[in-house]
């Protein structure tokens, strides 16, 4: 009789707190959740910003980042100078194809490509005409050197070239401006000192002139002048690392014979020479 009065003592104790834990796990458990929502909320607030700012306020107000590469002569700040005034110096604005013309402009621009990488970076990637002759010309009155690429284009060099190029004269027109071409019935001559300049530029350094001599029907020939020796070379119009070596050796040669000549004739295969009268 004693066992069933000792169960129901005991029954409501239990039951009370078994009903008691369930509830306060429930109000932690809420309050966990609040504050993950609370964190959750705060980080994406966070990220919104930072995207508002990487996206949309550094496009508009940030001063775009120009970076040059392939320079040579031209200088980084003269053509910085140049985007500036026509392309604007923010990002969002600045358009990649007024930023190429801008730089092809210049006359020693061979080629220019320009790339916008967001926020606020452009890249503009140059490659400069290589001289390979220099000529004068007439401007307002003034002469003035100007260099010339294998192609034939006329552009200012704003340096000391890294190799020996010769002086061209004979040319048909004297008044030429940058960014022309010469005739091209040249082209051809000025693609073999170009080729001369790749296996052996020393040979320039020992010319002081290469003069176009103009013939009939538009052909030409070459006199070229020495620094040396007080002579000219007539030679034809072909120009080779061959042709410059056999010319120096041939003026060394006869002038160990005639210290007195005056010119060299080499065209056509045969060799003579003239003397001072």
């Amino acid at each position: 009789m004693s066992d069933p009065c000792m169960y129901s003592d005991f029954s409501p104790y239990y039951k009370g707190d078994t009903e008691t834990i369930p509830a306060e796990a429930k109000k932690r458990g809420i309050l966990k959740r609040n504050m993950l929502k609370t964190a959750l909320f705060v980080l994406f607030a966070v990220c919104l910003l930072e995207g508002a700012i990487y996206f949309i306020i550094m496009p508009w107000t940030s001063a775009v980042e120009v970076s040059f590469t392939g320079l040579k002569s031209l200088k980084a700040e003269e053509l910085g100078r140049g985007l500036s005034m026509h392309c604007g110096s923010r990002w969002l604005g600045f358009n990649t194809a007024t930023a190429a013309s801008v730089i092809a402009s210049y006359g020693a621009v061979e080629s220019v490509s320009v790339e916008k990488r967001f926020p606020n970076q452009v890249f503009v990637k140059v490659i400069e005409r290589v001289p390979v002759a220099l000529m004068f010309t007439q401007d307002e009155g003034k002469t003035r050197a100007v260099h010339i690429d294998k192609n034939g284009v006329l552009f200012n060099l704003n340096s000391t070239p890294a190799v020996s190029v010769p002086l061209l004269t004979g040319f048909d027109a004297e008044v030429a401006a940058e960014g022309m071409r010469i005739d091209t019935k040249y082209r051809e001559l000025l693609k073999q000192i170009a080729s001369i300049q790749q296996s052996n530029a020393a040979y320039f350094s020992l010319i002081s002139e290469i003069k176009v001599v103009v013939k009939e029907y538009g052909n030409y020939e070459l006199a070229v002048y020495p620094l040396h020796v007080h002579a000219r070379v007539l030679t034809d119009a072909e120009l080779s690392e061959s042709t410059l070596q056999t010319m120096l050796l041939t003026l060394d040669v006869i002038y160990d014979l005639e210290p007195n000549v005056c010119e060299v004739d080499m065209r056509r295969g045969s060799t003579s020479y003239k003397v001072h009268s």
